[in-house]
């Protein structure tokens, strides 16, 4: 009689090891339902003033505004609701990020931006962008999201054949970055930017409206160099949707060394969120928060390229 235990033992270690990396599998994966549903647990802690219950690594990685908290240092006991509010995901990574307007119990309203990042069924990283009226300047309009409500643009789920690269998005949205730091210039290089994008910061649109007579299309700051003597740096490109082709960047706004900002509305260093609609290589809305820091402090998080802060250069 053979004796087969030797071949039964390895096939059931086989099995063994593919039940195994199953497993491994089914823990890690997270598609774009489930890393909402991560979101929808911060959002939730968020109004019931409570972080009890957040699926929260150990070593966590927390900011707000650049600077490093705890989770519940990014709750605050006046939010009350979430009238308004849209996600991104890119589950291939792990990434997800919404931008909300949030209810305070007093009325008033909060900007918000938020990026979780999730691995093995928990958050490894929570970076938010909070502001509330007045500590972005004059750039205040969150009643304006309100009353026209999530603009189609951000809610596309594009046919793949159609879609973006995930490579070609980000290059879509640094070419807003480098006609940023480049207009007024000898070196200007125009964005990627469709004749009707539309731009909003904190609510209020910026762009895409009729201004002294004159529609006001996000590329004409730009051609007239209106920005120009802006810096910009440690720049991120901290999601990547490629179904909804949507890129969130963050960056730190200032000034070049030397340079005085051509208006008060430019004037201020700041820390920024800025989701960038893009569809065939063209943004054709963006949408940002916006809060005022010193150019000295820190984000709390490694940049992927661009100039150092008050460089000169591109």
């Amino acid at each position: 009689m053979i004796n087969n235990k030797p071949a039964a033992m390895l096939a059931g270690l086989g099995l063994a090891a593919l039940l195994a990396a199953n497993t491994v599998a089914a823990q890690t994966a997270c598609d774009r339902i489930c890393l909402t549903g991560f979101a929808d647990a911060w959002f939730k802690g968020l109004v019931s003033h409570s972080d009890t219950g957040l699926p929260v690594a150990k070593t966590v990685k927390i900011t707000q505004n650049g600077q490093a908290t705890k989770q519940a240092g990014t709750f605050w006991n006046g939010a009350d609701s979430v009238p308004y509010r849209w996600d991104i995901a890119n589950p291939r990574l792990g990434d997800t990020a919404s931008e909300a307007v949030i209810k305070n119990k007093d009325g008033s309203f909060t900007m918000l931006i938020v990026r979780l990042k999730v691995k093995n069924g928990a958050i490894t990283e929570i970076e938010t962008i909070k502001t509330n009226k007045g500590e972005a300047g004059g750039l205040w309009g969150p009643e304006v999201l309100l009353a026209k409500g999530v603009s189609p643009a951000l809610q596309l789920s594009i046919r793949e054949p159609e879609r973006d690269s995930y490579y070609r998005l980000i290059a879509a949205a640094e070419s807003y970055w480098r006609a940023f730091q480049t207009n007024g210039t000898p070196n200007y290089h125009p964005a990627d930017l469709l004749p009707d994008t539309l731009r909003f910061e904190n609510g209020l649109q910026t762009t895409g409206v009729m201004r002294n007579g004159v529609f006001n299309t996000t590329s004409k700051g730009f051609d007239e160099g209106s920005f120009v003597g802006r810096n910009l740096w440690d720049r991120r490109y901290a999601v990547v949707d490629e179904e909804r082709g949507i890129v969130l960047s963050m960056v730190r706004f200032g000034l070049k060394d030397g340079a005085q900002s051509k208006s008060t509305a430019t004037a201020d260093s700041r820390i920024v969120g800025e989701f960038f609609a893009i569809k065939h290589g063209f943004i054709q809305e963006i949408s940002a928060v916006l809060f005022n820091v010193p150019d000295t402090a820190p984000t709390g998080w490694e940049p992927d390229y661009g100039p150092a802060r008050g460089g000169a250069g591109w």
